[in-house]
């Protein structure tokens, strides 16, 4: 299957219905409150998402984001009672996703479609 390449807008809607695809990638600082540091960047959006954990237990002591400004959605911080659903999400993925094939499906008939349908106007 031939890999797609999606927007970046595109891929926010990715992450936001499916979730982030993690890499475990270098910290450049340690924790405020301390531990071991385990970052992760998602290879879609570049969303970092910054643990600290004990270094004896492995338990979680801390987790933040950094997300790129335009990953951030208005409802978010604006009405976020109203703010879509993770089934609103995947509602548009799917959308998404649709208006993609029908546009790939017309790009393959393309000019073949357009030669048959002149032929049988004659």
């Amino acid at each position: 299957m031939a890999r797609r390449y999606y927007t970046q807008q595109a891929n926010y809607l990715l992450c936001r219905s499916l979730g982030h695809a993690w890499d475990v990638v270098d910290a450049d600082r340690v924790p405020k409150q301390g531990g071991m540091p385990v970052w992760l960047r998602c290879e879609r959006c570049g969303t970092e998402r910054h643990d600290a954990v004990s270094p004896t237990t492995g338990e979680l002591w801390g987790r933040s984001y950094v997300y790129d400004t335009s990953y951030r959605h208005s409802f978010d911080s604006q009405f976020a009672d109203a703010a879509p659903t993770k089934s609103d999400w995947r509602r548009m993925l799917l959308a998404e996703r649709l208006i993609q094939a029908r546009a790939e499906r017309a790009l393959r008939q393309g000019d073949s479609g357009d030669a048959q349908h002149d032929e049988t106007r004659l």
